[in-house]
């Protein structure tokens, strides 16, 4: 009788940690960084990272490796005119890249990141100093209706060591009113 109360509890606790993961209580705890929370949108960004100016189109964030000022992650809003249709808007980008003579294809790819459909685009961009920068390009609709880019830029050696920089920023990304609609949820075990 023993070992069935050993089970049991084992059934519990494991529940618990489901119950617990599943109800985001474990995101502030295990996520360690800066909070960026300006222009609608909210995202955790690296220690040690600060916030930087962009002149990109649309740019409405940007963080930056203050130890490596090549290294960067800037949050786009795509503009109208490229539609409202993620495919669309996507593949219109990517056809004004490929015309440009320093672009080089490494992978696209469809996925989900917080149940949000998004398609991914790996690319490295010769740049005029001899230099390669490798881009990643996350793009995805957000609950307002509007479209956005994740993008991470990094020179091509120093993408595997700043990748997880890159993949912290992406996967916090959020809109600060759908952060707001979650601040009323509770946990009934």
């Amino acid at each position: 009788m023993k070992w069935v109360k050993t089970i049991i509890t084992i059934i519990l606790l494991v529940l618990v940690c489901v119950a617990i993961y599943y109800g985001g209580l474990l995101g502030p705890i295990m996520t360690s960084g800066e909070t960026y929370e300006k222009n609608g949108v909210t995202f955790i960004y690296p220690e040690g990272w600060s916030e930087a100016n962009s002149v990109s189109e649309g740019s409405i964030a940007a963080v930056a490796n203050p130890k490596d000022a090549n290294t960067s992650v800037v949050i786009q809003q795509v503009p109208p005119e490229l539609g409202n249709d993620l495919q669309q808007a996507y593949n219109t980008n990517n056809q004004g890249l490929t015309q440009y003579g320093n672009y080089i294809r490494i992978q696209e790819a469809s996925s989900t990141l917080n149940n949000r459909s998004v398609l991914i685009h790996r690319y490295i961009i010769n740049e005029p100093d001899g230099t390669q920068k490798e881009h990643v390009a996350t793009w995805m609709k957000m609950s307002d209706g509007k479209l956005y880019v994740v993008l991470f830029s990094t020179p091509v050696e120093s993408y595997e060591s700043q990748r997880s920089n890159y993949d912290k920023i992406v996967h916090s990304f959020k809109l600060i009113k759908d952060n707001e609609n979650k601040k009323g949820f509770s946990l009934n075990l």
